[in-house]
């Protein structure tokens, strides 16, 4: 969404507050990428981070292709894993993937997370999408401050969560 896009549903047609509209769209969709589990920036790489070698479901999305599979060796250099140690496939409608490993090296002993794949995700935004980014700048922008007193209030989040709930990328295994 732009930024004409956001100031025409705030019904704004000047240019003084254009920084706090951006700032207001750049954070209602982080909000809305957060709360889906996905990314609406068409090819834009994602790191999933393993701390050790086992399946995995990428439950960010939606996947498209893995770009690399990293991981530290057992004396803590970044090597890349050759392609034919692993494979993917689409879950469901190819919102996640769940990648899988074989005849794999050892990894750094004492390294949380080892293993790095880098996975490209995006994909557009829905209608749906759209239009709760536009509902939270327009709360946000209307109600400038944490707390509103001296009025009767109705959440707005409920309404964005119930355009954005089938747009979710949900992984149940994890």
């Amino acid at each position: 969404m732009s930024l004409d896009d956001a100031k025409e549903f705030l019904r704004v047609d000047h240019d003084d507050e254009d920084t706090t509209i951006t700032a207001l769209l750049d954070a209602a969709v982080a909000w809305v990428e957060d709360y889906t589990n996905r990314s609406f920036t068409a090819s834009s790489v994602t790191l999933f981070s393993l701390g050790f070698w086992r399946k995995a479901s990428l439950a960010f999305g939606p996947v498209s292709s893995i770009v690399s599979v990293t991981y530290n060796d057992t004396s803590g250099a970044t090597q890349t894993l050759s392609t034919d140690k692993y494979y993917y496939e689409a879950l469901g409608n190819n919102n996640s993937v769940m990648i899988y490993f074989h005849d794999v090296p050892d990894l750094e002993e004492y390294n949380a997370h080892p293993v790095t794949i880098a996975a490209l995700v995006g994909d557009g935004a829905s209608s749906r999408v759209k239009h709760a980014v536009k509902m939270l700048v327009a709360h946000w922008y209307e109600n400038r401050r944490a707390v509103v007193t001296g009025t009767i209030t109705a959440e707005v989040p409920i309404a964005v969560e119930a355009l954005l709930s089938s747009e979710r990328i949900i992984d149940l295994r994890q």
